[in-house]
């Protein structure tokens, strides 16, 4: 895969500044080529016309920086969709029902429209990802199908899998999202993301994802981390192996290199969270501790499964 990376791309407290810094020196031990930036709750990722303040500039020059030393590239996402007009790139008016009122999808042909200004006025036509609306699953749509007709053919499209945090991800889901966007597309892989529930951890090794995924007409795959950061490592190191080795890739074997690396330090990282183990049988194996962390556990019921480990 061209592009393997890390994506802040969940809602909730964003990791810190030295987090951040900590988890491009993962990135860059691992071969992970790519940065996105893109946490929900960083206030100027929806706000997009304020300007960063001049502290907040130096912390992103210095992750540009950083994420230099390590050979990744760091890419700004911004979310502008809930308060532009995309008729003239200002406020929301009622130009953008009469410019696109009359295609099959408007909001498809708005953004199509907007993603294509923006790489073409403020990129000089460099790569660009754009995330659409029905980003999961597999299926045409309208919105789909005016989306792609429309959409500058060298834009690289999100696409989460079949669903929006997805067990698993087949060659035959990549095809029929392909034919439905009509476009390469990037994963955006919700694992092991979980704001969706900040208390259950998916510490477990990256697992339902298709070998033959490389094969297809995929751009790469990033990774969306937890809200915990030191963790997250866990995952994101058996990520960096699937993406770097697709059809090569073993779960479990992935997963023991992890631990052997990162299990103390996530052991310590969980101590400050809750500082007395549940009372759980430890696993007898990495394979036995893979499958106890498969559903996502607490904090007490991590410490004792993977303390043992450390």
């Amino acid at each position: 895969m061209n592009v393997r990376g890390v994506i802040e791309g969940f809602y909730g407290p964003p990791w810190t500044h030295v987090e951040r810094l900590d988890l491009l020196g993962l990135c860059g031990r691992h071969e992970l080529n790519t940065w996105v930036h893109a946490a929900k709750d960083d206030p100027y990722h929806r706000l997009w016309r304020d300007p960063y303040p001049e502290d907040e500039l130096d912390r992103l020059a210095e992750l540009v920086r950083a994420a230099e030393r390590h050979g990744v590239e760091l890419a700004w996402a911004i979310a502008p969709g809930l308060s532009i007009c995309y008729s003239d790139g200002g406020v929301r008016c009622p130009g953008d029902r009469e410019r696109y009122g009359a295609e099959p999808s408007p909001s498809a042909a708005a953004q199509a429209d907007l993603s294509n200004r923006f790489r073409r006025e403020f990129l000089d036509g460099a790569a660009l990802v754009v995330c659409p609306m029905g980003y999961a699953g597999v299926g045409r749509t309208t919105y789909r199908a005016t989306f792609a007709r429309l959409l500058d053919p060298e834009i690289v499209v999100y696409w989460t899998g079949p669903d929006v945090v997805p067990e698993s991800i087949t060659r035959e889901d990549l095809d029929g999202a392909v034919a439905a966007f009509g476009h390469e597309l990037l994963v955006w892989d919700n694992y092991p993301v979980n704001d969706f529930d900040p208390g259950r951890l998916f510490l477990g090794p990256l697992r339902g994802r298709d070998g033959r995924l490389a094969d297809g007409r995929l751009a790469g795959m990033v990774a969306n981390g937890m809200l915990q950061a030191v963790p997250s490592k866990l995952p994101l190191a058996t990520v960096s192996d699937f993406a770097g080795d697709p059809a090569g890739y073993r779960a479990e074997e992935s997963y023991e290199r992890a631990l052997s690396e990162y299990c103390a330090e996530v052991v310590e990282a969980l101590r400050v969270l809750v500082p007395t183990p549940a009372p759980v049988q430890p696993p007898p194996n990495v394979a036995t501790l893979v499958e106890a962390l498969a559903p996502g556990v607490d904090a007490a019921t991590a410490l004792a499964l993977l303390g043992p480990f450390a």
